[in-house]
């Protein structure tokens, strides 16, 4: 078997498992609560951002939010593909990542972190952040039957 043709068949498998997803997607996710709370998420967390962010400052949080959210999207497919966890009611089907952490509470959350405590000590904020997503934020989303760690 050479290479080319593994690569083929992997491709195709890869492709079915994707449709398979994509209709259990439709069948189990789209438009439940899980599914509007996603979406909600992801729409209030920028609206606020919009409502209360420093103006004078907005050029530098938005660096500083797309910087969050790309190393956010990148990090978190990464631990999807290695199955060490899965998202069980993503908003979309297409991306494997959870969009409203990924996309606005992320980035939303470490922009206004940025905005409101610049002034303090960046080490002991990224600590209290990292805390708190990991002790109070993921318990919740596994909770709600949105987030499950396989690993």
């Amino acid at each position: 078997m050479s290479k080319t043709t593994g690569m083929r068949e992997t491709f195709w498998e890869y492709h079915e498992a994707f449709t398979h997803r994509n209709i259990a997607w439709k069948d189990e996710v789209l438009f439940t609560w899980q599914w509007w709370l996603g979406v909600s998420l992801t729409i209030s967390c920028w609206i606020l951002w919009i409502l209360f962010r420093n103006r004078e400052s907005t050029d530098r949080l938005l660096y500083a939010g797309i910087f969050v959210a790309l190393l956010s999207v990148t990090l978190d497919n990464i631990g999807v593909q290695l199955s060490a966890w899965n998202y069980l009611k993503p908003v979309t089907p297409v991306i494997p990542s959870y969009i409203p952490f990924d996309f606005a509470l992320m980035p939303v959350v470490v922009m206004f972190l940025i905005q409101n405590f610049y002034n303090r000590n960046p080490w002991i904020i990224g600590l209290i952040f990292g805390v708190l997503t990991a002790f109070v934020g993921e318990p919740i989303f596994k909770l709600l039957s949105i987030y499950n760690p396989t690993n």
